[in-house]
């Protein structure tokens, strides 16, 4: 599984159209080969400060993504309407032999 996390400031200025486009784009991504899950979150007591989690079945999905029109869309959207944003990639390893009681 590989998941990608995005932090983002949004220009309040630019919050409205920020979530005009973002919310059919997420819908538009969660449809695509490999999605699991993608989430955007608020940070309580910022409202600017947002953070997107995406869950994909593997790397080559997630790559496959990278390269496709829904993310250059993102890709432009955090240009133009946030303060610089962090992107981090990390790989989750799935752990066996843990049963939470």
């Amino acid at each position: 599984m590989m998941i990608a996390t995005t932090r983002v400031t949004v220009l309040p200025q630019r919050r409205k159209e920020f979530f005009q486009t973002m919310t059919p784009l997420t819908q538009r991504i969660r449809q695509e080969n490999g999605c699991l899950n993608y989430r955007l979150y608020e940070e309580a007591g910022q409202e600017n400060s947002l953070l997107v989690i995406e869950e994909w079945a593997g790397e080559r999905d997630w790559h496959e993504h990278r390269n496709g029109d829904n993310f250059a869309v993102l890709f432009g959207l955090l240009n133009v309407l946030s303060v610089a944003s962090k992107i981090d990639f990390k790989l989750l390893k799935q752990v066996s032999g843990f049963e939470a009681e």
